[in-house]
């Protein structure tokens, strides 16, 4: 009976041990939620041996890209490379440590920020755009129209010029709000009624996250999305840091001078590095900035893109998704402002990430994302094709697509728009 008593005790300790365990650890980086099989050496060797290969082929032989790649799978790096420079003179050679503009890429990144107030119950998703900006002058805009760019509002690039902005003097968030109140420019269409790609809706999302939260947006993602990633290298640049700018250039080696949309965050202006967006796909990974409740909350498909005339290519809410037939998904965001483009994709049947960031604007940055052919067959497709995001100008570049996906029905023939 005694043998009894002390193997009960110690059995209650194990488990108040385990618990204690896991609540510490809570409190801190979590556990993992998923598995994150160690890969073997042969794995790995397969893996570098295809990736070197594809991007070879595909990027590395063009002479403009400048920036860096990565590709991982369950948290470990499968391939790494950088080439270029940083600095017009060609000293800075680009590195793990560079800093990229991610562009559109940043979206992502609002999301969550956006999200994170949906879940803390600060902000609900059908609330209209009256409950944070009271004298707003269009009414039936909810922050889901603003998230899954369905509010019909025009896009505030070309809005400054029409409305006769000094471009010398730098525009803010709080500006492309002030230009809605002051002019009144007319909806493109109905809120909800249909999908266009707009950069006015994510800078106003911006707003309403410091509006939920009480703090200056680049604050709120600097404490409550960097630090809890780790990401010791990104920041979000704004009308307070304009010192921070980095340079980019445009396919020809021409700078892009700071100008005055370049203060406007949410939208873009996120700028980070490589390694640093690994462990942004770590966390979103692990739940540590979302829960996986509103992670599948914001890649529920809300709308077909219809520009790319390609049924998987859908947008949720703040990510762009790749849908197939068999329910595998691939939640992604492109971005390009300036000289600036990226790729982050998370191939999430195979826990993998593909990364790319350039500071030279080359379109076969956005063919990257059939890196994740190298894990199982997404795509098949014989171009160099792949959608560019919307960029400075308010319009997205034209390519003509030649892809025809490996899970995906038989498509009806034509053109991009």
């Amino acid at each position: 009976m005694k043998r009894v008593r002390i193997m009960g005790v110690m059995l209650l300790c194990m488990l108040l041990a385990t618990f204690w365990s896991c609540n510490n650890n809570s409190m801190g980086n979590p556990l993992p939620r998923v598995s994150e099989r160690k890969l073997d050496t042969n794995e790995i060797n397969q893996y570098q041996a295809a990736l070197a290969h594809f991007f070879d082929s595909i990027l590395l032989r063009n002479e403009r890209f400048s920036g860096g790649i990565l590709v991982a799978k369950n948290g470990q790096i499968l391939y790494e490379h950088y080439t270029g420079y940083a600095d017009q003179d060609k000293t800075d050679s680009i590195d793990m440590d560079t800093r990229f503009h991610v562009a559109s890429t940043s979206k992502t990144f609002t999301s969550i920020a956006l999200m994170q107030q949906v879940q803390a119950g600060r902000v609900k998703l059908d609330d209209s755009l009256q409950v944070y900006f009271p004298l707003f002058p269009y009414k039936g805009i909810t922050v889901r129209n603003l998230l899954n760019h369905s509010s019909g509002l025009p896009n505030y690039a070309n809005l400054f010029p029409q409305y006769k902005w000094d471009p010398k003097r730098v525009a803010s968030n709080t500006d492309v709000l002030y230009l809605f109140y002051a002019n009144r420019p007319g909806l493109e269409f109905t809120p909800g009624s249909r999908f266009r790609y707009c950069n006015t809706n994510f800078a106003l999302l911006a707003l309403i996250v410091e509006k939920a939260s009480g703090q200056f947006f680049p604050k709120y993602v600097q404490d409550s999305i960097f630090a809890k990633a780790g990401m010791q290298h990104s920041y979000v640049l704004s009308y307070q840091n304009p010192g921070d700018y980095l340079t980019s250039w445009d396919a020809a080696g021409r700078p892009y001078p700071f100008n005055f949309l370049d203060a406007i965050y949410g939208d873009k202006n996120v700028y980070t590095n490589c390694r640093d967006l690994l462990k942004y796909d770590s966390a979103i990974r692990h739940e540590v900035l979302l829960s996986k409740a509103w992670l599948d909350s914001a890649w529920t498909p809300s709308y077909t893109d219809k520009k790319y005339n390609d049924p998987i290519e859908q947008y949720g809410l703040g990510w762009r998704l790749k849908i197939f037939n068999d329910s595998l998904k691939i939640p992604y965001h492109n971005g390009w402002w300036h000289g600036n483009n990226a790729v982050f994709q998370r191939v999430i049947a195979d826990t993998a990430v593909i990364i790319v960031t350039g500071n030279r604007f080359t379109n076969r940055i956005y063919s990257s994302s059939r890196a994740a052919n190298v894990f199982r067959p997404y795509f098949y497709t014989s171009t160099d094709e792949e959608e560019v995001e919307q960029g400075q100008s308010g319009t997205k570049k034209q390519v003509v697509p030649a892809r025809k996906t490996a899970v995906t029905s038989k498509r009806r023939s034509g053109k991009k728009r």
